[in-house]
């Protein structure tokens, strides 16, 4: 290794040591800042992939009125199965509605206790090639004879979505108080660093040294402490992912979720960003100690 390059990195390992509970307190904020940021990215990763399944499936369902006729009925599923935006159209009976209901509810009597098949209305389950054209749907039939109401599935799943929506903002807001506590912590780092070197900068500054070539090992440090910490914070969600996540995917089923293959994904954006972070507020924290 050129004696250059040897210079560099030995210049970094005495920065690392000399401020070495400072240095360790910048890696942890840096690791559970990219963590936030990270957990973040997942959440929307999480909102993505489910909504593409969960909206695949879709129905609306169009409940009838007990006092309906055959003809009434009949004209309805014709209609509903003429419009182009209609995928299937199942007809679920008075006593089909009970029978699922019964295995929904196998575990929760006191619901089954009142219900029968006379409460239950009949209805259509319409299944649609865009979920999107609920509104098609209910602007052609609402208020037709022989239909009792419309309702559309989408909107429970859109409460749903609001909610992790709002986790997911609510993990980047913190990540972003933490990420100015992780800047502040790498400044200082530099600083105390620079400042137990002022005298050996000025030195070099007066021999000739470039501006760039003096701040070159206070910028790797900051590139050092940064790519540490989004390791680290990628062996934390890798952990979370296989611990938590994968008690979740047994416990719900239905849902599908992200898995070790979208953390590896995010993490070249997390440790790119990091070093650029690391590397910008180094250079920044160093312009007083160069106008020397």
């Amino acid at each position: 290794m050129p004696a250059r390059w040897r210079y560099l990195f030995g210049e970094v390992g005495i920065g690392l040591r000399r401020n070495l509970l400072m240095t360790i307190a910048t890696i942890l904020t840096v690791t559970v800042t990219v963590t936030m940021v990270g957990a973040s990215l997942l959440v929307q990763r999480q909102v993505a992939k489910a909504q593409d399944v969960l909206y695949e499936d879709v129905e609306v369902s169009i409940f009838l009125a007990d006092a309906i006729t055959p003809d009434q009925q009949q004209a309805l599923e014709a209609d509903l199965r003429a419009q182009p935006v209609v995928a299937d159209v199942v007809y679920e009976s008075k006593e089909e509605a009970f029978a699922n209901a019964q295995e929904l509810f196998a575990d929760d009597p006191l619901i089954l206790q009142d219900l029968s098949p006379d409460v239950l209305p009949a209805s259509f389950r319409v299944q649609l090639t865009d979920p999107e054209e609920f509104g098609v749907i209910s602007s052609l039939f609402s208020g037709r004879p022989g239909i009792d109401e419309i309702r559309d599935q989408r909107e429970i799943l859109d409460d749903f979505f609001t909610i992790m929506g709002k986790i997911r903002e609510f993990v980047l807001y913190v990540a972003v108080l933490i990420a100015l506590a992780a800047i502040s912590l790498v400044a200082t780092t530099i600083r105390l660093t620079a400042f137990a070197r002022r005298e050996q900068t000025a030195i070099m500054k007066l021999v000739g040294a470039t501006n760039w070539y003096i701040r070159l090992p206070f910028v790797m440090e900051g590139v050092a402490t940064a790519s540490v910490g989004a390791v680290a914070a990628f062996l934390l969600l890798l952990a979370g992912m296989r611990f938590y996540v994968g008690d979740l995917r047994e416990a719900i089923g239905f849902l599908p979720f992200i898995g070790t293959a979208d953390v590896v994904a995010i993490f070249p954006l997390l440790l790119i960003g990091s070093i650029l972070v690391g590397a910008v507020v180094s250079v920044l924290a160093l312009r007083r100690f160069l106008a020397v």
